[in-house]
């Protein structure tokens, strides 16, 4: 088993970025030829920031779940990070620009080949350091909290207990959905119209990138059900974050699904992905790769 990180920046253009059909173009390594962003007009010029990390070989989960917390049940993390900043010579307030609420949709799209074991969402954070602009530090401010949270999870899933616990406890940067009646961020999961597969989305405020920075990092906690020894395929999970601008010509047609994809127009392996290869408890990467060589043959 290995943890793998893929990491880019892109440089793109956006043409007509605050309209309900905006248009991205990578850009060269040659800087554009106007001198600054307001000769742009209704383009823009944006970097980004991605990065996902996570084990590439995990165990499978049993389907039956226990009391006994001995009962082999195995959880693994995924970790986000998306960054937005200007170029040099193009200074705009780019945040300013952003819808209020849908800012950001930052999607992990969890896509099956073949018939592999399923990828199966257990639960979801986003990151962010305190204290932030306007709130306190997390041991000041959320330290009686975190036991109760680890319970609470826990709750449902007697055999993570211990793990949660753990987990949440040092997991100091956990940024709440909601703090007092300003909306944070929710999840969301829906089936990729193009991928044909689950996909688990993060909507995020604008507040959140004004509050904590707009560089933001997120986990998501996955078990994978089913034998690998009927079902070899792998799971692709990729990364794709997406900016809103947009927001309707009104108050009354607001437009909270048009988003800007940077990596629209990477190809396939372009893309920031892992393929992860689920294994069964014990089993090797030859076992993996050639279960009928591996057979034991009838005794006589």
């Amino acid at each position: 088993m290995a943890v793998q990180i893929k990491r880019k920046v892109l440089d793109f253009r956006v043409d007509d970025y605050k309209t309900a059909s905006p248009k991205v173009k990578p850009l060269p390594s040659i800087p554009p030829t106007c001198k600054s962003q307001a000769e742009l007009g209704t383009q823009c010029i944006l970097r980004c920031y991605l990065s996902l990390q996570g084990e590439d070989a995990p165990l499978t989960s049993q389907m039956v779940f226990s009391q006994d917390i001995s009962t082999k049940q195995s959880v693994y993390r995924y970790d986000w990070a998306f960054g937005i900043t200007v170029l040099e010579g193009f200074y705009w307030n780019w945040k300013k620009e952003l819808r209020t609420e849908n800012s950001l949709a930052i999607h992990l799209v969890l896509e099956p080949e073949g018939d592999g074991p399923e990828a199966f969402p257990i639960f979801a954070t986003v990151s962010a350091l305190r204290p932030s602009r306007n709130t306190k530090g997390f041991w000041e401010l959320a330290w009686p909290k975190v036991p109760k949270a680890a319970a609470d999870v826990a709750g449902e899933l007697p055999f993570a207990k211990k793990f949660l616990e753990r987990s949440l406890t040092l997991m100091s940067d956990v940024l709440e959905s909601q703090a007092e009646s300003k909306k944070n961020w929710f999840l969301y999961q829906f089936l990729d119209e193009k991928r044909k597969c689950p996909t688990v989305e993060w909507r995020i405020n604008k507040n959140v990138l004004e509050e904590y920075g707009p560089l933001l990092r997120g986990s998501l906690f996955l078990a994978f059900v089913g034998s690998t020894k009927a079902n070899r395929g792998k799971i692709r999970i990729l990364f794709r974050p997406q900016i809103g601008f947009y927001e309707g010509r009104d108050r009354e047609e607001k437009d909270n699904i048009c988003f800007i994809i940077p990596t629209d127009s990477w190809a396939e392996e372009e893309q920031v992905y892992i393929d992860v290869k689920p294994q069964e408890q014990g089993q090797t990467d030859a076992q993996q790769e050639h279960p009928a060589d591996t057979e034991k043959a009838p005794c006589r």
